[in-house]
């Protein structure tokens, strides 16, 4: 799948996140320490949008049920036996290839 430009670098400043659309796929961004994650926006629990969620420091917590996840890596922390979907950004104008990269 082709590269889809999400956003610019500098729409999100540290510790924010937004969600947004892409080519059909609802895609979760969020700038911690100058660096950009994505994951798709859906929380593993009941697939509500994590971008209404809570972002503290690298934890991100989903508003309906409080499950949380870390944001550097999507793992799991409550509970620990899920990891959200991510996918790979490139450059400076966040750019989101749409497979998703393996949990791990």
């Amino acid at each position: 799948m082709p590269l889809m430009e999400a956003a610019q670098w500098d729409d999100l400043l540290n510790g924010e996140m937004m969600g947004c659309q892409l080519g059909g796929n609802k895609v979760l961004i969020i700038k911690i320490d100058d660096r950009i994650f994505a994951y798709e926006d859906r929380c593993a629990h009941l697939g509500m949008p994590l971008s209404q969620g809570k972002l503290d420091e690298q934890t991100l917590t989903c508003f309906a049920h409080e499950w949380q996840y870390d944001v550097c890596s999507g793992k799991g922390i409550n509970p620990q036996s899920v990891c959200l979907r991510q996918y790979a950004v490139h450059d400076g104008r966040i750019y989101i290839d749409l497979e998703a990269i393996p949990c791990g």
